[in-house]
């Protein structure tokens, strides 16, 4: 029987595949690409290997002892995202599509995929909450309900943020301002731009409330999230330079 974590995977793969896919056939009515009949398929099925592997793997170096080096311990979105992007550029440069259109492509169904991803985490009570909450909830947050202040997991002695719920609701929304956003902005790349500002702040800043591992930097004490958070951001801004400097393709 598949686990509600595994369901909830699922169908951010599913939603995933049909919003590339729609934004696959767009751009290729607009002559910007041209897209193989194969595509889809070789897409779905390496990037979801190797972002599999990739989330296996990150996640090991978020607690990196023997203990866990032959033992499962999670995933880890980054390491999935990385490992999965690189794929996905390689595979479609192979197809003769420029990796900025590639990436603007893909940068809707990312943010949709997380978001799905994250009610999964919260389903499956993996681990994946915040620090304890046992502050009174202020009053400009009296129309929130009390589980989304602090809920109790079957894990959790106290009650927690469910910082996965404030992930999916956060990063649902952002996928509808691209969503929005990707008939009107026309430079490759520029979409590409804000789903890794967005994306990136959304996690560096929700980190500060999760149960993480901490690295300390100095006077940081940082996640291992919230560094490649910040290597994500500053991604987005290179490539929002880049894009801004650039003319707009002419149609």
């Amino acid at each position: 029987m598949i686990s509600s974590f595994g369901l909830f995977l699922l169908l951010a793969f599913t939603g995933a595949y049909f919003v590339f896919r729609s934004e696959y056939r767009r751009k290729e009515v607009e002559g910007l690409i041209r897209c193989p009949p194969q595509l889809m398929d070789t897409l779905l099925l390496w990037c979801g290997i190797l972002g599999f592997a990739g989330a296996i793997v990150f996640a090991k170096f978020e607690k990196p002892t023997l203990y866990y080096l032959f033992r499962f311990n999670g995933l880890n979105y980054y390491g999935a995202l990385i490992a999965g992007t690189l794929t996905y550029l390689y595979i479609n440069k192979r197809c003769g599509i420029q990796p900025l259109i590639a990436l603007d492509i893909g940068s809707p169904g990312m943010m949709l995929a997380y978001a799905i991803g994250r009610v999964g985490c919260h389903v499956a009570a993996d681990g994946d909450w915040g620090i304890v909450n046992e502050r009174p909830r202020p009053g400009w947050f009296s129309w929130l309900p009390d589980w989304a202040w602090a809920y109790r997991y079957s894990h959790t002695s106290a009650p927690v943020y469910p910082t996965s719920i404030y992930e999916a609701a956060i990063c649902f929304l952002l996928f509808l301002v691209l969503w929005s956003l990707r008939r009107t902005l026309k430079k490759p790349g520029l979409l590409f731009a804000f789903f890794a500002i967005l994306n990136g702040s959304e996690r560096f800043l929700i980190e500060f409330i999760r149960v993480t591992p901490r690295i300390s930097l100095g006077s940081w004490n940082l996640s291992q999230a919230q560094i490649l958070a910040a290597g994500w951001i500053l991604t987005g801004l290179l490539t929002l330079a880049f894009t801004l400097r650039n003319p707009a393709p002419k149609n």
